[in-house]
Parts: C-alpha cells; structure tokens; sequence
C-alpha cells in the first residue's frame, strides 16, 4: 500500500511538473519530432526508390524506442543530480520509503509518462510521413514497460556514480546515443548481443510492429529474466555506491 501511494504521488508531482513547464514539455516533443522527420526525409532522398517501406517503418519504430530508452536511462541520475544542485538530496533520506524507493517510483512514474509521450510521437509521425502500422498498443506498452526495467538498473548504476561524481553528464550521452547502434544488433536467437539490456525486447517490439512478427513465451521470459538481472544488480550497486558517499561525506556535497 505504501509503495502504490508513492508511486502516485511521484505520478502526480511527474504530471504537476509536466503542467507548470508546459512550454518546455511542448518544446522537448517538437524538438524530437523535427529530429525524426529530418532523418526520416534524408534517408528517403537519399535512398530514393531503393529503400523499402519495410525500411522506413523499422526507422520510425526505432527511432521512438530510442527516444524512451534514452529517457528511461538518464532519469535516475538525472533525479540524484537535480537534488544535489537544489539541496534536497539529504531530506530523501530522511524520508521512512527510504531514496531508493523514491528514486524507483519515480523511474516507474517517468515510464509511464513516456508511453504517453512515445504514443503522442508515435501517431504524430505516421500522420506526416504517410506511414501507418497497425500497432497493437496493449502489446507495445507491456513490452516497453518489461524492457525499460533493465535500464532502469542502469540508470540506477549511473545514480550512483553522481552521488560521489555529481556531473556525470558525457556518460550519459555516450550511453544514449550508444543505444541507437546497439539497437540494430541482431538477438533472436540467441546470441551475445541478446544479453545486452534492452537491446533484445526492442527487437521485439520492432519486428511486430512492422511485420506482425511473434516469437515464442520462452522468449518473453528471457526478455524478462534480462531486465530483472540488470535492475537487480542495478539496484545493488546503488546501494554499495551509495555507502561509499556516506563514508566519504559526498551526500550533501555538489
């Protein structure tokens, strides 16, 4: 009970947030649709007739999966920096739900609004390309949820490490943008690459959006048992991390 009344107060300070800085917030999906359409209409122009449709959609998708990876995995280090720089990191461990909770509510809740962000781009896209997909959005939204857990973890790493290094801003974008190359990496069945977090549920995603493809339950289950690994230990690492900068007096610090 008290996890779910957190999980709504995070949903609802996410939402008031959202509200207050509309403007930012209407600016961020204008900014990444522009992104998407540049490279959407460069690719057609320059592979011209060659390119298949096929090719186009498997653009599209991707490019919306990126955009919830790389939300899903800044937020947690993102959040410990934001509370550094206002002074408020020490109260959320004063808090009875304890910062890790807080911090994972708070991801959960930033998933949430992404799916609603992602639909928005999603939609919008297909409308102005001209490229529509019979998307099962029950599907796209269980598979998005189950995948982003794994970055999550990551993202929980990565929180860590700005509780002792505070800016650790190059990481995160050379993780984000990293994610566009991985995220072409062949996973079914299984190979190296399938091991990577994220990487092997967006391929799912992907494929039954543009070609309805579907795959066995055992997949699923790897998929899943993959993002449980990665929170888990991401989890754990934030903890040992977050010992470290007690120790070393780093909590209140910027």
């Amino acid at each position: 009970m008290k996890m779910i009344n957190l999980l709504t107060a995070e949903a609802k300070m996410m939402y008031w947030s959202l509200r207050r800085y509309f403007f930012n917030t209407v600016a961020m999906l204008v900014a990444m649709f522009l992104i998407f359409m540049g490279l959407f209409w460069g690719v057609k122009s320059i592979g011209g007739t060659g390119i298949s449709g096929d090719s186009l959609d498997s653009m599209l998708v991707g490019y919306i999966l990126w955009v919830s990876a790389m939300l899903a995995l800044q937020n947690t280090g993102t959040e410990v920096l934001s509370e550094s720089q206002r002074g408020t990191l020490e109260q959320l461990y004063l808090s009875p739900m304890g910062a890790e909770k807080i911090f994972f509510g708070r991801a959960v809740a930033n998933i949430v609004f992404n799916l609603i962000f992602i639909t928005a781009m999603l939609y919008l896209s297909m409308f102005t390309t001209g490229r529509w997909m019979s998307i099962n959005l029950p599907f796209l939204y269980g598979m998005v949820l189950l995948s982003t857990l794994s970055l999550v973890g990551i993202s929980f790493m990565l929180g860590g490490i700005s509780l002792i290094h505070k800016r650790i801003g190059a990481v995160n974008g050379i993780l984000s943008f990293g994610l566009i190359g991985l995220m072409l990496l062949p996973t079914y069945p299984v190979t190296p690459y399938s091991f990577l977090p994220f990487i092997a549920g967006a391929a799912v995603i992907r494929n039954n959006a543009v070609s309805g493809a579907t795959y066995p339950l055992w997949w699923y289950l790897f998929v899943a048992a993959n993002s449980i690994v990665y929170l888990v230990l991401g989890l754990s690492i934030f903890k040992v991390i977050e010992k470290k900068a007690r120790r070393l007096n780093k909590m209140g610090q910027y």
